[in-house]
């Protein structure tokens, strides 16, 4: 593995987690779930150094489908029938979230023959949330090297001199707290996830002072996050930032120009855009020449496919399709990613290998801007499938600054009785979650987000 990817061994500062602990005793740390991941600690290494010379050097060898790749999957009950009898990988049905929703027991669970599986949830904003379940390898895997990949590929040198490697700030309530990731591998230090209360300006104090305290070397969080931080410090008149990271991460959606351009000049570091799924982990990021690069490491194939409902309008754009077989609890088969994109083979200027992503659509994140300095990161509302089971879907669109739709679909169990009652308990959920008073209108419907990528939450506002 080159060198210039890590820092050397004898500029490496490190702190263990108890001595995290002692200094921040409030923030959760899942002791066996820590044991489990040091317990596979050669898969990640391996993984590591496999990546490391995808980036060198390409794939070890072209993708091919053969009759053991069919055999394989064929035994999950997802795929068994005729179509997984040929090995005609293009002869193969694709797979989309919506069939996956349909099937109670998708995937076999026990197929990585461990006692222990961890299951996840997909963020929901492209509907309804869909479970996932990992084995323990690619959990392990997915969980310590994903922004390590980000890293490499950005292209910023000797990560890992500092004791705290990477902080991500979400604003879900699930992380309430903060959580402490060990990695299991010395190459880098501590990483945390920090929680931040949007609405809440003691939270915004205590995010900045840990983020001081900490000094991580990567920040990650979704634009929509980004952008309500930038807009919190802005508003305090501040021209410093609370930590000086190598690198800006930014996911879960694309980066807009103007918010790149924002977080560059506030943190003075490079910015990258990471794409990444519940489903499929890390799948690619960009390097220092922003284009962005497919890990074809642990995914075996990205091609191209039409959308559901016919073809792209424009040449060369299709629905993005990932077949990766790494998750032996749940390997995915051209696996529709809901995203229209293009795509080249062709090796990037940068040097390094992977299929780029020439252009991604569909992945947007949106802000709803509530006038007079009030933001709203819709996210608040992805619990809100746990919270109100009677609810199938539903969908929130501003129309102006503090005026809202508010469209749902409840569960066909739900009697026709119950129906308004029902309705009400989610409008007065997502009433709650609005820093200011707003007008809400609201209507029952039935959803058809099939076909295209379905936006729960929309802004019709114009600026």
């Amino acid at each position: 593995m080159p060198e210039t990817y890590f820092a050397p061994e004898a500029a490496r500062t490190r702190m263990t987690a108890e001595e995290f602990l002692a200094a921040y005793p409030d923030v959760a740390f899942d002791r066996e779930r820590d044991a489990a991941d040091r317990a596979e600690a050669g898969s990640i290494r391996a993984r590591l150094a496999e990546f490391a010379a995808f980036l060198e050097n390409g794939p070890p060898e072209p993708f091919r489908w053969t009759e053991r790749e069919a055999k394989r999957v064929s035994a999950h009950p997802v795929y068994q029938g005729e179509a997984f009898e040929d090995a005609a990988f293009d002869a193969l049905p694709t797979l989309s979230r919506s069939v996956l929703r349909g099937l109670r027991e998708p995937f076999d669970y026990a197929a990585a023959g461990a006692d222990t599986v961890y299951a996840d949830q997909t963020s929901g904003t492209s509907g309804a949330p869909l479970t996932v379940v990992y084995s323990p390898r690619f959990m392990a895997e997915y969980l310590h090297l994903n922004n390590v990949k980000v890293a490499m590929v950005s292209g910023v040198p000797e990560v890992g001199r500092r004791p705290v490697f990477a902080v991500r700030v979400t604003d879900s309530p699930d992380y309430r707290g903060g959580i402490l990731v060990p990695n299991p591998l010395d190459e880098v230090g501590l990483s945390l996830i920090l929680y931040l209360d949007t609405g809440d300006p003691e939270s915004f104090a205590e995010l900045d002072r840990t983020l001081t305290d900490l000094a991580p070397e990567v920040l990650v969080s979704k634009p929509s996050l980004h952008r309500i931080m930038l807009q919190h410090w802005a508003s305090e008149g501040r021209e410093e930032p609370p930590c000086r990271p190598l690198l800006t991460v930014s996911g879960g959606a694309m980066l807009p120009p103007e918010l790149r351009a924002d977080l560059t000049e506030f943190y003075r570091c490079p910015v990258s855009s990471n794409y990444a799924s519940s489903e499929g982990g890390h799948l690619g990021s960009e390097c220092a020449l922003g284009r962005m690069h497919l890990d074809e490491s642990v995914h075996e194939h990205f091609e191209l496919v039409d959308p559901l409902g016919g073809a792209a309008d424009e040449p060369g754009i299709g629905e993005l399709t990932v077949t990766s077989l790494s998750n032996d609890c749940m390997p995915l088969v051209r696996y529709r990613t809901g995203d229209l994109a293009r795509i080249s083979r062709e090796r990037c200027a940068c040097g390094q290998f992977g299929t780029v992503l020439e252009e991604l659509r569909g992945r947007t994140s949106v802000v709803f801007d509530l006038g007079e300095g009030a933001l709203l990161s819709p996210t608040r509302y992805m619990n809100l499938f746990k919270e109100l089971p009677e609810l199938r879907e539903y969908q929130l669109t501003q129309r102006e600054p503090r005026g809202f739709r508010l469209r749902m679909e409840l569960r066909p169990e739900v009697r026709p009785e119950e129906h308004e009652a029902a309705y009400l308990r989610v409008r007065d959920a997502i009433a709650a979650g609005m820093p200011v008073p707003v007008a809400l209108e609201w209507e029952g419907c039935v959803f058809e987000t099939e076909g295209a990528k379905f936006a729960r939450f929309r802004c019709e506002v114009t600026a």
